[in-house]
């Protein structure tokens, strides 16, 4: 007896139908690729997708052409495929891709299969309210499970990572001083002036100036950027004479650190602590397949089938904006329809700026807001699962 063949249509959204093809454990798959598709080479990548190592490597996967130009030529494709060795088969149709007047033709077509001796299903994958709805004896709908990884989406979207974690080098670096990165994130809001002032110094410091550098002054022993200063002393990374008011940085490294190299390891902190066990990366390097040129990407995360693309920056705020726009096209190139991105700065974020965001479907985190970073990915890993 032969399989159930799933036929779907390829689409610019691919995970509408990989996550039911792969919750449902497909064996045999029929994709149907419009010519724009085939351009967008879609139907490749969800079958690269289908055929990896974690979701259904033993599958067989058929890409056939379909015509979309004109209404006749949908009704002629549709025929055809139904004449294809359709017969007796029992045949489920996601019909989540194509235009509506594709998915017509070809369930118009496919509706005389049981005359035949077969069955007939058609299903809809509703990736907002993580939901799959069957039209058939008994129209029913039940939640889509948890199946897309991150190399998943990746695939999908037809990009390949270079690097899938961040050096060993740099992740024992971030270990070392975390306390003085989470100390500095989550007391942000305590520490606004004295960041910026350390920021500015430590700028002059990595750029070539003196390691050493005079303050106008030394915060108190008991104040938050007191606690600061003796937190950093105490592990290396700086060395104070509170007789002059000086402060210095134990290298350029370091003065780097304190310019806003702190907010990357401060998420890569929360990252690991908080979105466990969520399938995530950071500092990690995508391709395009059509593509030489690499997108660097600060963090990337996948849960209940939905992606967070994370940018951590220590920019002005007049160059946050194209930050932002660029952090807006990778969440819609590699996140698609279900992609959220947050914007993590130490800087403070101009109100315009934060409106420009909001079309791009991306969050911001800045400046004394960095404490809540936590709270943050919590509620969009449950938001996930709602």
């Amino acid at each position: 007896m032969k399989p159930t063949l799933h036929l779907c249509v390829a689409t610019g959204q691919n995970a509408a139908n990989f996550i039911p093809l792969k919750q449902l454990q497909a064996e045999e798959i029929w994709v149907l690729e419009t010519p724009d598709m085939q351009k967008q080479r879609s139907a490749n990548a969800l079958a690269m997708a289908l055929k990896s190592e974690h979701a259904l490597p033993h599958a067989h996967v058929r890409i056939l052409p379909f015509d979309d130009s004109t209404p006749q030529a949908m009704q002629d494709a549709a025929l055809q495929l139904a004449d294809a060795e359709l017969d007796g088969r029992d045949v489920i149709f996601h019909a989540t891709g194509g235009t509506k007047l594709m998915v017509l033709a070809i369930h118009q077509q496919l509706l005389n299969l049981p005359t035949g001796g077969g069955r007939y299903r058609v299903l809809y994958a509703d990736t907002a309210h993580q939901t799959l709805s069957w039209l058939d004896d008994q129209p029913r709908q039940e939640p889509m499970a948890d199946v897309l990884t991150l190399n998943e989406q990746l695939l999908l979207r037809n990009y390949r990572t270079s690097n899938d974690t961040r050096p060993a080098a740099i992740q024992k670096r971030a270990s070392e001083r975390a306390r003085v990165s989470r100390f500095m994130g989550e007391k942000s809001a305590e520490l606004k002036g004295f960041i910026s002032a350390m920021n500015y110094r430590a700028r002059r410091a990595a750029d070539g100036d003196s390691l050493t550098q005079e303050f106008g002054y030394l915060p108190r022993a008991q104040s938050p950027a007191g606690r600061l200063l003796k937190l950093a002393a105490d592990h290396g990374l700086v060395t104070i004479d509170e007789d002059r008011n000086l402060v210095t940085f134990a290298g350029r490294d370091v003065a780097e650190y304190f310019c806003g190299g702190w907010v990357e390891e401060y998420v890569f902190l929360k990252f690991t602590g908080t979105l466990a066990p969520s399938q995530y990366t950071l500092g990690a390097q995508i391709a395009h397949s059509q593509s030489k040129t690499p997108n660097e990407i600060d963090g990337i995360a996948v849960a209940h089938n939905r992606t967070l693309i994370i940018e951590c920056k220590a920019k002005k705020q007049d160059q946050a904006q194209e930050a932002i726009y660029k952090l807006g096209q990778l969440v819609s190139k590699v996140g698609g329809l279900m992609g959220r991105g947050l914007y993590v700065s130490a800087r403070e974020v101009h109100d315009a700026d934060r409106n420009r965001a909001r079309e791009y479907g991306v969050d911001i985190l800045a400046a004394e807001e960095l404490g809540g970073l936590s709270d943050y990915l919590r509620r969009w890993k449950d938001n996930s699962a709602s």
